[in-house]
């Protein structure tokens, strides 16, 4: 009778302490503010001509608020270099996190006539009186101008050259297609028909060792260039098709000494 009488002595507090913890865990709970956070770090816009080019900026909340929980962003304009009215504007007016929502967006447009194909970046900041603000309070839009591509306006090309931190003598090319191939062009000379002579500081060499080659357009803008001869060991760059440009960095086993060039084509 007394092992019995323990038993049930044992099982007793048990579930007290079982409901004690219980109520401890619901009263720490409720006694949390709601947080509102950023839902990711950072986003990429492409800018594309005649487009809404429209880009939401994810807001969340750690609970459903029984209030709307206004909140603030600001521009960190030390830090960004795309400027609101010229690269941007912003289109949410209401800055709130509605009532028995967990989730709201913060909306800007691009724009394309400012836009830039290298990129700029606006980093915005949350802040809130009413509500504490998580650790991802912060977001990094990139905005890049983006053209469909839809061939090459011109094969004529300028080309300048850059090795050796200076500019060699710079040079015009032709960009011939290659039958039966999409977005390949053979080139004469790729640094230049006195890249060599600049190079030794020897004019004799003016109009040798050309480095032609073949320019490999990819899906993604990245660019190969297949050099014709053993020693010209190609390279690899990039393409802006809003511009037309082609920036590529050349290899070489020509001279005994390792260096790459630069060869920058430009429209002309």
């Amino acid at each position: 009778m007394k092992y019995f009488k323990s038993i049930f002595y044992l099982l007793t507090i048990s579930l007290a302490l079982t409901s004690c913890d219980r109520d401890l865990i619901e009263t720490d709970i409720d006694s949390i503010p709601n947080t509102l956070f950023f839902l990711d770090d950072g986003g990429i816009l492409q800018v594309e001509e005649g487009e809404l080019n429209q880009f939401d900026i994810d807001i969340n909340a750690t609970a459903l608020p029984s209030t709307n929980v206004p909140y603030s962003i600001t521009i960190d304009e030390d830090n960004s270099t795309a400027i609101e009215g010229v690269d941007f504007d912003i289109v949410t007016n209401n800055l709130v996190l509605p009532s028995g929502q967990i989730a709201t967006q913060y909306s800007i447009v691009g724009d394309f006539n400012n836009a830039s194909t290298n990129g700029k970046m606006v980093v915005f900041n949350l802040s809130s009186a009413e509500a504490k603000i998580g650790n991802t309070n912060q977001f990094t839009l990139q905005l890049f101008k983006s053209c469909p591509f839809e061939g090459l306006n011109t094969t004529s090309y300028d080309v300048d050259v850059f090795a050796f931190d200076d500019q060699a003598p710079s040079h015009s090319v032709t960009l011939v297609p290659v039958a039966g191939t999409d977005n390949q062009w053979t080139v004469t000379s790729s640094w230049g028909p006195d890249f060599v002579a600049w190079a030794t500081g020897d004019p004799s060499y003016s109009g040798a060792f050309l480095y032609s080659g073949t320019i490999v357009l990819n899906d993604d803008y990245t660019v190969d260039f297949i050099g014709n001869d053993a020693w010209a060991t190609g390279g690899s760059g990039n393409y802006s098709p809003c511009t037309q440009v082609f920036d590529i960095t050349l290899t070489q086993g020509l001279f005994t000494t390792s260096f790459t060039t630069q060869v920058v084509m430009s429209p002309n």
